[in-house]
């Protein structure tokens, strides 16, 4: 690296230290609060985040410094990666949202909060633990940090879609591809998260998953799971991939036998920077096919799932005006008819609901696909769902 833009990088590293620094007093607060609200839930994850939490605040910056390790390094070593990045993630998210309350400018701060935490994880999860700790040659590290190179290799892949629908396309893919799974769901989270609609699928019939509008209700697992938790531990929503070892004991039975649905993992498709979760993928190894997961998988599915968040935020966030545009000149007629199409209604369902005859529906169906520049009438519910245009 030359040394001008390894200069350039450090001063965005020291601009996030910074930050942490300036507003140290909230931050600690906070993350003390969100320790004490995690002991209630499990001692080991307190202790893995109160560590780091600590760690962090001596040093600030990931490497180099005058502060002494004080024997959190050696019990860091010790920690699975996976609860190092949940952990992380974690203060990252906290640094976000405290800026967001009070900096006018948090927009422009928040890349430099990401590289800070991003080169925490890089230095925690391979320097430290595959150089500094190593007990007695164990190279069970080294053989869990392989997963760093299919998050490379995912981010590489998805940063190709020109599209929307060609970044839920690639995402599938990926999530199939770079990792141990034979079939994989995309899907967004609406109306404040109650309900998930179906982006795409790999490995399954992608028209079946596009059809799918799922009320997380009917799911009370993962309805729990995207943050309808107690307040006192709201902020830290799951980052988490959840395993499901038997989909019947979980799902409704309708899914089950559409799908042939056994063992499944859901990841989060997450983002840091929002704090929020914007959707969710399901992935298994084929119909009817019960599976164990490896739990090293983890901080992989992890980092797919947020870079995945990032990717799909900037296509859900489109330029305002062109959104309101649509929502203008879309008729009431017309959004009455993509909520039924939404629902699952064919035209003549639609036409017999609404006393129109199946042609008038027809024309209605294709001025809204006009008018939202979709191609057909899955993509165009799934844009007006995007847009908030239907519930």
């Amino acid at each position: 690296m030359s040394k001008e833009l390894n200069d350039h990088l450090l001063r965005l590293l020291h601009e996030a230290a910074d930050i942490l620094h300036r507003y140290a007093a909230e931050l600690n607060r906070e993350w003390k609060r969100i320790g004490e609200a995690l002991g209630k839930r499990n001692a080991r994850v307190q202790e893995v985040f109160s560590t780091l939490c600590a760690f962090v605040q001596a040093r600030l910056l990931p490497y180099g410094g005058e502060h002494p390790a004080n024997g959190h390094l050696e019990r860091i070593a010790a920690f699975h990666p996976e609860m190092i990045i949940f952990s992380l993630n974690l203060m990252e998210n906290t640094v976000h949202q405290v800026l967001k309350a009070h900096a006018s400018a948090a927009a422009a701060l928040h890349p430099a909060v990401r590289y800070l935490f991003f080169k925490w994880n890089e230095w925690l999860l391979y320097e430290v633990n595959e150089q500094s700790f190593k007990i007695g040659g164990d190279s069970s590290w080294k053989k869990e940090s392989l997963w760093k190179d299919a998050v490379i290799l995912f981010n590489e892949w998805i940063l190709r879609a020109q599209t929307f629908e060609e970044s839920a396309a690639h995402i599938c893919f990926g999530f199939s591809y770079f990792l141990p799974f034979s079939r994989c769901a995309l899907f967004q989270f609406v109306n404040q998260e109650s309900t998930a609609i179906g982006l795409h699928g790999h490995g399954v019939d992608n028209g079946q998953i596009q059809r799918l509008r799922v009320e997380l209700d009917s799911i009370p697992m993962l309805k729990e799971s995207v943050g309808k938790l107690k307040a006192e531990v709201h902020e830290f929503r799951h980052f988490r991939p959840i395993y499901v070892p038997r989909a019947s004991e979980q799902f409704p039975r309708l899914y089950v036998d559409l799908f042939g649905l056994a063992s499944l993992v859901i990841v989060p498709v997450y983002v840091p920077t929002e704090g929020r979760m914007i959707g969710g993928v399901v992935l298994d190894r084929g119909s009817g096919r019960f599976f164990e997961v490896d739990r090293r998988l983890f901080p992989a599915l992890m980092k797919f799932g947020q870079s995945a968040g990032e990717l799909l935020l900037k296509w859900i966030k489109a330029p305002k005006k062109e959104w309101e545009g649509m929502a203008e000149s879309l008729s009431p007629r017309e959004i009455e008819i993509l909520k039924l199409l939404a629902d699952g209604a064919s035209t003549l369902e639609a036409a017999c609901q609404l006393y129109l005859s199946e042609f008038t529906v027809r024309d209605y169906i294709s001025s809204a696909l006009r008018k939202l520049n979709a191609k057909n009438r899955t993509e165009a519910v799934a844009k007006a769902l995007r847009l908030g245009l239907i519930g």
